[in-house]
């Protein structure tokens, strides 16, 4: 969730009644629905139930209108040549490290950040580190190869509200199982040329809850709902307002 905030800080947090599109929000990783001691994480809600939301060139579009995303990090990948002006570079616009990388060009930066880099002309080469569209990322949701979603190129997709129907087709099937199966908790199944829904026999599907998209302030750590998909209410443990210490 960085810049928001880093390992080792602590928050405040409390118990949301409603849901608004900025809330942080600590949850129960959906995954982790068969462990004794589930995960908890949180990340930024971006979209609400019955939006349509798409993450196109690491951008996010919601309701296809691009939306300001100042409060997000990224990766850049910068050519510096000595180590003097690795130096004097993180220092004048105060760049991350990003560790997970086995060669040190690469760098955590805010939109600010980036654009200033780019509008000074000091480094010779910074670019943001994106993949290409055509990459497919078997992990993310909704698993199922034939979307070719990873986390720069993801979607669109709509998030389901309570009372939204949708028709039973093998698309929406391979699409939503996932949520019938955990948050719904509805046994969806196709045999015999047709679709039944707790043993009846079904055309269409009425989703039970409402959902909301998450997102990583940090946007190239896909473990939001890119990887478990939108959740429900049901699965919101606590709102995060405010970092109260940090170490």
């Amino acid at each position: 969730m960085y810049p928001f905030a880093v390992d080792g800080d602590l928050v405040y947090a409390e118990k949301p009644e409603t849901i608004n599109k900025g809330d942080i929000l600590l949850i129960t990783n959906p995954l982790d629905y068969k462990s004794e001691k589930p995960r908890l994480s949180y990340s930024r809600c971006v979209a609400s139930p019955g939006d349509k939301v798409q993450i196109y060139d690491k951008r996010l579009y919601v309701n296809d209108i691009l939306q300001q995303q100042h409060y997000c990090s990224f990766d850049v990948e910068i050519l510096m040549l000595t180590d003097s002006e690795k130096k004097a570079a993180k220092i004048r616009y105060q760049l991350v490290d990003d560790t997970t990388q086995l060669f040190n060009t690469n760098y955590i930066v805010t939109e600010q950040q980036y654009n200033r880099i780019k509008d000074e002309s000091i480094l010779s080469h910074v670019q943001k580190s994106i993949l290409p569209y055509y990459l497919y990322d078997s992990k993310l949701f909704p698993f199922v190869r034939q979307y070719h979603f990873n986390k720069d190129f993801y979607g669109p997709i709509i998030v389901p509200s309570k009372g939204m129907k949708i028709k039973l087709s093998a698309a929406n099937y391979l699409f939503y199982k996932y949520l019938f199966f955990h948050s719904e908790k509805s046994k969806v199944e196709y045999h015999n040329g047709a679709f039944y829904v707790d043993g009846v026999k079904s055309d269409s599907y009425i989703f039970k809850n409402d959902y909301y998209f998450l997102l990583n302030d940090y946007l190239d750590d896909p473990s939001d709902s890119r990887t478990f998909g939108p959740v429900s209410f049901s699965d919101i443990e606590r709102r995060v307002s405010s970092v109260f210490f940090r170490f």
